[in-house]
């Protein structure tokens, strides 16, 4: 092909691209690939032998969160691969099912790490309890965190349903929840706080109720506390800072 016909090929090319395109030069959008800093150290938790150990792990990972500096966490197809042959949890922790409220995050733990069993109020039903049975004495957990949290919103509805039942609009299915949450409600009324001072009573007291319910209805948890197998603790979720405060 000679000199002629290239250049009429490259001309015929830039018209068909013109007319198909448009005359305006297309602009070439930029993509902010993530970065994957090669010189951070994947972390892996220490071996965790009790549920002091535990605490520990959850105590560092909670500060690593607020302070905005989360471990490197593997997260790659060999870690998920490992897991596939089975699971050993160092903590259980039952929360609330806010969206806002994720222990994996905010206790800045990696797959496989946590036990987590969520429902709205952070409350305790058999489901539960059968599960956290499961945890402790099947996957060999050493630690139960019962976690709420700052402006919770099941506990909220149940203050506003003690306070004004005829104003507050429920469905049967939340009315069976919200039950669970009513005792910590009455205790904390007779503190004759009010408004959100109220409803944070209540969280905690909801979250100490809780604890108690736990050793008192599972024969598994109590067995394994009493011979100090076994800790259940208290907490509680700050969502303005992002702190854990621990109920010890």
């Amino acid at each position: 092909m000679n000199n002629t016909n290239t250049l009429s090929t490259l001309l015929i090319a830039a018209l068909l691209t013109a007319v198909f395109t448009g005359c305006t030069p297309q602009k070439i959008i930029g993509v902010n690939e993530p970065v994957i800093d090669q010189n951070v150290e994947v972390y892996e938790n220490p071996t965790v032998s009790s549920a002091e150990d535990a605490i520990k792990l959850l105590k560092e990972g909670n500060k690593r969160f607020v302070n905005n500096e989360l471990a490197n966490y593997d997260l790659s197809h060999t870690r998920r691969s490992e897991l596939t042959e089975g699971q050993k949890p160092f903590a259980v922790v039952v929360t609330c099912s806010d969206s806002r409220v994720v222990p994996e995050h905010l206790l800045d733990q990696g797959l496989g790490d946590l036990f987590v069993i969520r429902v709205a109020g952070n409350i305790l039903d058999e489901a539960e309890i059968g599960s956290i049975e499961y945890a402790v004495d099947h996957l060999g957990s050493p630690l139960v965190v019962i976690l709420g949290h700052e402006s919770c919103g099941a506990v909220t509805t149940a203050v506003a349903k003690a306070e004004k039942p005829a104003e507050t609009h429920t469905t049967e299915n939340i009315d069976a929840f919200l039950d669970n949450i009513e005792p910590a409600v009455a205790k904390a009324k007779k503190t004759e706080l009010k408004g959100k001072e109220l409803i944070e009573k209540a969280v905690d007291i909801n979250v100490e109720l809780s604890v108690d319910q736990l050793l008192e209805e599972s024969n598994i948890v109590k067995e394994g506390v009493d011979a100090g197998k076994i800790k259940v603790v208290g907490a509680k979720y700050l969502l303005t800072s992002g702190d854990v405060e621990w109920f010890e």
